[in-house]
């Protein structure tokens, strides 16, 4: 059982505990570990932003020309990633899981993670746009902002499609860039038990043992959240399809399982749309929502950006009025695009968009490390299921029939 990364992020987690309980002192010294394990994973996002992003707009881009399905599509996906958002929200200011804590902003003393960490805040659609303009092509992957790196994966997926077959060994090459890139997140992620027990031995230390109860209660709003999205997407495949909601989810067990185990939904792509077919969808169809859906239907993601949000703006006493929150959601529908196919990278997308809109220090993220395997799982189970979902509403809006 040692061998499995979950189990070892508990023992991290456990050990954390320990240290910034009995050793308070000690416990905020150690903060430089999850730092680490924070900056190494954040380092990540542009590169794997890029590569998602360009590789998207080239597959929507010709596939736009076959006909309506991928416009269809793209509908579905939008309002799965709205409903997502909503009900997150929804679920999170109901049981509010950060309220009371009363944890300040920055401990004082220690490690200042919100330098450490923090993007400069954007203040007004100005500064907006020439924070995404970068002052060179290659400036946009080392000036440490995401913007930039936004606005050079637009241009250069327009051009690909604008200059066609010539460009194919560039999305081949893009590819396979995102696939090590996915690697070497899965590498990164091997030392999250250590970037857990540094961050909780800091949260321990500096903040008192009872914040962590709270991360229970964390992961419980997320749970209810994202079974009430699930439950939601099932009765309206049902409406449409006269399909069941326990008979599909028993048709598509075993992936589940899979899933659940390894917190990915990627794994089981082959036999998902293997599954679909069988059940009468098109090929076709299927050949392009589900894979196109594992980069713009993320909707465990969705729910996790704004469960978690709302859960460390109320812990750090982070005011954020509804118009902010409004743009929250509205950023959000860009960042959960960022999290596609890698475990953990959910995590990632929280911190593109703690960066893009800064009203919570990035660095407050830490605090998740420790049960993030568990969102992990949920976000994955979520988003497999939403995915299942376009596919079959997207079939049944051409025309298609199913059978179990």
């Amino acid at each position: 059982m040692l061998r499995h990364l979950y189990v070892q992020v508990v023992l991290g987690a456990l050990a954390g505990i320990v240290v910034g309980y009995f050793w308070p002192r000690l416990g905020v010294e150690l903060g430089p570990l999850g730092i680490a394990f924070v900056k190494t994973m954040r380092m990540m996002v542009p590169p794997i932003l890029f590569c998602t992003i360009v590789d998207g707009i080239v597959l929507h881009g010709g596939a736009v020309r076959t006909g309506t399905t991928v416009v269809r599509a793209l509908i579905v996906f939008a309002a799965i990633t709205v409903g997502a958002l909503l009900m997150g929200l929804l679920v999170a200011s109901l049981l509010r899981p950060g309220a009371g804590l009363q944890v300040p902003p920055l401990v004082a003393g220690g490690v200042d993670l919100h330098h450490q960490l923090a993007g400069a805040p954007i203040n007004g659609p100005g500064e907006f746009l020439l924070r995404m303009v970068p002052e060179t092509f290659f400036s946009a992957f080392t000036a440490g902002d995401i913007l930039p790196v936004l606005f050079i994966a637009g241009l250069v997926g327009f051009g690909l499609i604008h200059i066609g077959a010539a460009g194919e060994p560039i999305v081949r090459g893009l590819r396979v860039l995102a696939q090590l890139q996915f690697a070497i997140v899965g590498f990164l992620l091997r030392v999250a038990p250590i970037g857990a027990f540094g961050a909780i031995a800091y949260t321990v230390g500096a903040y008192g043992i009872g914040f962590i109860s709270s991360l229970g209660l964390l992961v419980a709003t997320l749970a209810l959240a994202c079974l009430g999205l699930m439950a939601a997407l099932l009765l309206v495949v049902h409406a449409r399809t006269g399909l069941r909601p326990f008979a599909l989810l028993r048709h598509f067990r075993d992936e589940m399982l899979i899933i659940a185990g390894t917190s990915s939904s990627e794994v089981v792509l082959p036999r998902l749309m293997s599954k679909l077919e069988g059940m009468g969808g098109d090929p076709a169809v299927v050949g392009l929502v589900m894979p196109v859906g594992y980069t713009l239907n993320l909707a465990g993601t969705a729910v996790y950006l704004i469960v978690a949000t709302l859960f460390l703006s109320e812990a750090l006493n982070i005011p954020l009025p509804p118009e902010r929150i409004a743009l929250y959601l509205l950023v959000m529908l860009v960042t959960s695009k960022a999290a596609a196919g890698v475990i953990g990278s959910g995590f990632s997308a929280l911190l593109l968009t703690l960066s893009l809109l800064p009203d919570v220090p990035v660095a407050a993220a830490a605090m998740l490390i420790a049960v993030d395997r568990i969102l992990s799982t949920l976000r994955a189970l979520t988003s497999g299921v939403a995915n299942i979902s376009a596919t079959l509403l997207v079939a049944r809006w051409n025309g298609g029939r199913f059978t179990l």
